[in-house]
């Protein structure tokens, strides 16, 4: 059993299930995600895809306690996911987060943690995120959602950014998304999009942290499964 913190929340959260989650993201709520990188922030650590730094490990503080309108995803712990062992010990980070808030899940993207989620009607349900949609995608690399990822979509916008400290460049990479004045921007920038996700909200934008989620969809779309990832699928680079 993993401690509990002597201060903050006394417990993790239950966190509203990741088929309400994606719901509430048709329906037009942006949402901004919490992963192991992200939480390793909290404490002022980085991650591999970004060095650590003050200012966001202050932002994505301050997130957790204040999102406004824009959802905020952490992982849904629960015992029987596959990875309880990898999660398990992140069950200290809920000091971090504030009692009088409900948590959506960060796992909408993440059948590998959550394998109820892979299911054809689920990823059905994720595709209406862009089915008909003008869309702007925000990524650093391939593995990343891309424009041939998204069957059906009205007009793309692709915004490439830097594969790796991409918040070195954050004013930059805001100023680019809200020059093309987009309608739905789906970001995979890891802990920067997190942070992209809240201001774009604020700004009347509908913003979709989802990380990754291409990995996994793109073996969904090739009749695999979705629920796992060979080592080769997540650490090889793949083209922006």
């Amino acid at each position: 059993m993993y401690p509990v913190p002597a201060r903050g929340m006394k417990h993790y959260p239950e966190v509203v299930n990741e088929l309400e989650t994606l719901q509430a993201c048709v329906s037009g709520r942006s949402i901004a995600r919490y992963g192991d990188g992200e939480f390793k922030f909290l404490k002022s650590a980085g991650c591999k895809s970004q060095q650590a730094d003050p200012k966001l490990s202050d932002r994505l503080r301050e997130i957790l306690w204040d999102a406004g309108d824009c959802l905020v995803g952490i992982p849904n712990i629960r015992s029987d996911t596959p990875k309880v062992d990898t999660w398990g010990p992140y069950l200290t980070y809920c000091k971090f987060l504030n009692p009088n808030k409900v948590y959506t899940s960060s796992f909408i993207t993440r059948p590998d943690s959550a394998p109820w989620i892979n299911t054809p009607d689920y990823w059905k349900a994720l595709e209406t995120l862009w089915v008909g949609q003008d869309i702007t995608l925000v990524r650093g690399s391939g593995k990343s959602l891309t424009a041939n990822d998204l069957h059906g979509a009205g007009m793309i916008t692709e915004i490439i950014c830097p594969r790796q400290h991409a918040f070195s460049e954050y004013d930059s990479i805001l100023a680019r998304i809200v020059k093309v004045k987009p309608k739905r921007v789906l970001i995979g920038l890891g802990p920067t999009a997190t942070v992209l996700a809240v201001d774009l909200c604020r700004m009347g934008i509908h913003a979709l942290d989802l990380g990754h989620v291409a990995m996994f969809y793109r073996k969904f779309c090739r009749g695999e499964n979705a629920s796992e990832l060979t080592h080769a699928e997540k650490y090889t680079e793949i083209p922006a």
